[in-house]
């Protein structure tokens, strides 16, 4: 008898999988979703490194020494891109014996700091590194390419009077920054911004303000290094002002405070906190959202199916085979079969991709992975991932059997969806107190604490918490599966208007209307 239940359970089951594999929207999620995430944080990042260079202009009335500061900064500016991608190759494709030759790339990856970028400056920049670079390399690396510079000051046009007001220097720069007129021969060829600086512009004692053009008010990344330039340059200058020295003043610009991170949960290696130890609150998350994503993905295509069904009246002639129980039961493992397999897509591209990429975002990865590996983070998102689905994927697929069309069954859905969307608002503020009274309070309510207890494994909560509200969450989801499956069993068949909620209640209670 059990074993014949058992048997039309599973080719329910087998059905239910078949029809989504053959699905083009099944092969799309599985292929589409991990390369559109991939890309959503590559192309950003590929856009920002390879933006074309800008053609600016600086007008300085005051007497040269703004316009100094500002070319200064386009040094340093452009320093910092071409070392921040030395060191990714460095990182790449030099031995680690040979980066001590390439003194200013120590650390091999990371932001350059101040003080290094001066140093790569002094060293000898691109120039240096494009020499010494081939002959450190692995055999075979390619040649390193040094991204272009943002900014190219370009020199004033003839025909602009640069001892007119600025105003009416403004206005005759209008044709050359609404890219009428070229500035150049070759490329930056039109002018992007223009910083003109009044006769009574003092860095100390600044009469007027100076002066920002361009078409494109939204794009502020020159005004910013110029506003940040003259900053620090006021500073220097208010210094000397007071008596201090040039060499002072460079003492003082160069002191960096440094604060290293401890914890009292690293005591049994000194305390102090490493990256990989960050990882321990961003993996968790990033494991929460997945969570949610890959459930609410796969407890969708049941709601769909079930609608399907009961539209097309292909309802009636599967339960003339099986029991409804049966049949619900199959769907649910089925369902299940087809996001498991999603998931498991995912992982495959996603390891594809790290394989054959390069760049700290990679190294990244690979530090998630295997603090994935040695912590209790697959084990605890298989139990969540079992009991979130018995419980959000039930739901769905007892509300469906009361709908006949789409449209009424997100009248029903609405309000539960927005309801069970709160974890995913809340992952972010309880990453930063994992501990806090909002967690801890959030991680009790069932339906919502495989999501919460998934981030704050980070924190290693008792084990007396993990158990109780692991317990309390799949006797939850046992009993909204029993509800929901008579429920189905009630509704299934029924035509006519969805039944208001006190019958879906009395649905559950007593198994009929």
């Amino acid at each position: 008898m059990m074993g014949a239940m058992f048997r039309r359970i599973f080719l329910v089951a087998a059905r239910e999988y078949k029809h989504h594999a053959r699905s083009k929207g099944f092969w799309l999620t599985m292929v589409a979703v991990p390369v559109v995430a991939a890309l959503a944080g590559l192309i950003p990042q590929w856009v920002q490194e390879n933006k074309p260079a800008k053609a600016v202009m600086v007008i300085d009335q005051s007497g040269g020494e703004i316009l100094a500061a500002i070319d200064a900064a386009i040094e340093r500016d452009a320093a910092r891109r071409t070392l921040a991608a030395l060191k990714a190759y460095a990182g790449d494709y030099v031995p680690a014996e040979n980066v001590p030759m390439l003194s200013p790339l120590a650390p091999a990856r990371g932001d350059p700091s101040a003080d290094e970028i001066q140093a790569f400056i002094a060293w000898g920049g691109a120039a240096k590194a494009a020499e010494v670079l081939p002959g450190l390399a692995r055999p075979g690396a390619p040649a390193f390419v040094a991204p272009e510079p943002r900014f190219v000051r370009v020199a004033v046009p003839a025909d602009i009077d640069v001892g007119a007001e600025p105003a009416a220097i403004g206005a005759a720069l209008s044709p050359y920054l609404r890219a009428e007129k070229p500035v150049a021969a070759t490329a930056p060829a039109y002018l992007a911004s223009a910083v003109i600086v009044p006769k009574d512009y003092r860095l100390t004692r600044p009469a007027s303000a100076i002066q920002h053009w361009s078409v494109n008010i939204n794009d502020t990344d020159f005004d910013v290094l110029v506003s940040r330039a003259l900053t620090e340059a006021a500073q220097r200058a208010l210094y000397q002002e007071q008596g201090m020295s040039r060499e002072a003043v460079a003492a003082i610009e160069q002191r960096r405070v440094a604060l290293q991170s401890f914890s009292p949960d690293k005591m049994d290696e000194g305390g102090a906190v490493a990256v990989r130890d960050r990882l321990l609150n961003i993996v968790p998350l990033g494991l929460a959202m997945l969570l949610w994503m890959s459930i609410f993905t796969v407890a969708n295509l049941l709601l769909l199916g079930v609608i399907e069904e009961r539209s097309n009246r292909l309802i009636e002639v599967l339960l003339s085979s099986v029991s409804a129980e049966e049949f619900m039961a199959g769907k649910l493992i089925g369902i299940a079969g087809i996001g498991l397999t999603i998931l498991f897509a995912w992982l495959v591209v996603g390891l594809l991709i790290l394989v054959n990429g390069s760049g700290p975002t990679v190294a990244f990865a690979y530090d998630a992975i295997s603090l994935i590996l040695s912590g209790p983070y697959i084990a605890a998102f298989a139990f969540y991932f079992v009991v979130a689905y018995l419980t959000i994927a039930s739901v769905f697929l007892g509300l469906g059997s009361v709908c006949n069309s789409q449209q009424e069954a997100q009248s029903l859905l609405t309000p539960l969806v927005f309801a069970l969307m709160l974890p995913f608002f809340l992952l972010m503020p309880m990453l930063e107190d994992p501990n806090g009274p909002v967690a801890t309070t959030i991680g009790w309510i069932p339906v919502y604490t495989p999501f919460v207890m998934m981030v704050r494994l980070s924190t290693n909560p008792s084990w007396v918490e993990v158990v109780a509200t692991g317990a309390m969450t799949l006797a939850f989801s046992l009993l909204v599966l029993w509800g929901m499956a008579r429920l189905f069993r009630s509704a299934i068949l029924r035509t006519g208007q969805p039944p208001r909620l006190i019958e879906m209640w009395r649905m559950m209670r007593g198994g009929r209307a």
